[in-house]
């Protein structure tokens, strides 16, 4: 039987089979790993480790899963280990408050330098496993495929006027980027105005994008909770919400024409008498 190490090598991974460590990550209480990764806290989580364990050393490439029933676990990515050095207070100040909690015991932690591999994302939610051990959550030893799902659905992108979407297929565009490079590619070209509709009561949301990143650097935030922050939405089921684009304009546009042309939108579509709004 194909092992998971021989089918990451035969997919293009380059690197020793026997530098490679496969990584299970597991909920502790109410911490939950699928909302870290929702929050986009995953890569911070998985970077700061022990000093005294030094689960990372000895191998150039980790392979990481999440905990599914039956001791089986999901694919979540392939990491290159490229160094290490002391958790510092920067690395502190990007953390959520519960990360930083267990520092108040004093110990210094290793934070791992990692890379990802991002040619195997495509591989989230198809690859399982079943972990052998019900104890160690890192191991060298190889393990054999349990299953491998086809392919997700790509969604086509329809050009800007016509994108209408639901907040899973939102969470399948941002969380699937080389699935959906076309996506990626014109939402990132732009900045523009958009509109979120509360399906469940009609009401309206205006917002803009604005940056480097454009459209997709914003709807990346609200791929990761729904809500993008917005103090209106956050009360709201996320799954009622459609997305779509008002217009597009230049990312070389100052953020301060942006936002006013956002502010003419909102009169329009009376979002801040009717709708969610609230400057």
């Amino acid at each position: 039987m194909l092992t998971v190490k021989q089918y990451l090598i035969a997919s293009g991974l380059d690197v020793d089979i026997d530098r490679i460590k496969l990584v299970k990550h597991v909920d502790h209480g109410l911490r939950s790993i699928r909302k870290i990764i929702a929050d986009g806290d995953f890569d911070l989580y998985q970077a700061e480790q022990s000093k005294d364990k030094k689960v990372f050393h000895k191998c150039d490439v980790i392979v990481s899963f999440i905990s599914l029933e039956n001791n089986l676990a999901e694919f979540i990515g392939v990491y290159y280990v490229k160094g290490y050095r002391d958790l510092n207070k920067k690395d502190l100040a990007r953390m959520p408050s519960y990360m930083r909690e267990p520092h108040k015991d004093g110990k210094i932690r290793l934070f791992y330098e990692l890379e990802e591999a991002e040619e195997f994302r495509s591989l989230r939610q198809r690859l399982i496993v079943q972990w052998k051990s019900t104890r160690g959550w890192v191991q060298g030893k190889d393990l054999d495929l349990y299953e491998l799902l086809p392919p997700i659905k790509v969604i086509p992108f329809p050009g800007y006027q016509d994108v209408v979407i639901t907040y899973d297929e939102l969470k399948q565009i941002i969380g699937n980027p080389r699935a959906h490079k076309d996506w990626k590619a014109a939402l990132e070209a732009n900045a523009g105005i958009y509109r979120i509709v509360d399906m469940s009561s009609g009401e309206i949301y205006i917002g803009s994008a604005y940056g480097n990143e454009g459209l997709w650097g914003r709807w990346s935030a609200y791929a990761k909770n729904g809500h993008g922050g917005n103090k209106l939405l956050k009360p709201r089921d996320p799954n009622d919400f459609q997305w779509s684009i008002v217009r597009t304009v230049s990312r070389s546009m100052s953020e301060r024409d942006v936002i006013r042309i956002e502010g003419t939108e909102k009169v329009k579509h009376g979002s801040r008498v009717h709708g969610l709004n609230d400057n």
